[in-house]
């Protein structure tokens, strides 16, 4: 798994992590994870599905939404955030290939839950770690803009 950064005491992004990564987080406390990749991409040793298979065998939850170039889904978002919402005092990681497409949603999530605007979110966000650039930065700005606060 590319490197854990822990974004606040419960939340942590990475890249891709492997089923020893899967067991590791287990033993570090971990209750959940988030999967934003999409079947099919470069360095994926198992699929979506697989990989919800085995966290689910480990006692974790699991959520797949699959982040592509596409704006984020309302569905999508909402998903993850009553996924977060469920677990406000337990571990949760969120993952994709390398941690961008994490970082953003976690971005959104955060400025839904500080009442952030669309047009602070990302100057607030780098403040906390979640350094969103370049496309994913203009889809957080967009989506923000779309659903303030929601």
């Amino acid at each position: 798994m590319e490197t854990l950064k822990t974004i606040t005491p419960h939340l942590a992004v990475a890249g891709q992590p492997t089923e020893s990564d899967l067991k590791t987080l287990r033993d570090q406390g971990y209750v959940g994870v988030i999967n934003l990749r999409n079947d099919g991409e470069p360095e994926q040793p198992i699929t979506t599905k697989e990989e919800g298979e085995l966290a689910k065998k480990l006692g974790l939850e699991y959520l797949h939404y699959g982040v592509g170039g596409a704006p984020f889904s309302r569905d999508g978002v909402e998903a993850v955030y009553d996924f977060l919402d469920r677990h406000p005092s337990e571990k949760v990681l969120v993952h994709c290939r390398s941690g961008g497409r994490a970082q953003a949603i976690l971005l959104l999530f955060e400025a839904r839950k500080r009442g952030w605007s669309a047009s602070d979110a990302i100057t607030n966000g780098r403040g906390m770690g979640l350094d969103v650039k370049g496309g994913l930065a203009a889809m957080v700005e967009q989506y923000l803009a779309a659903n303030p606060h929601t």
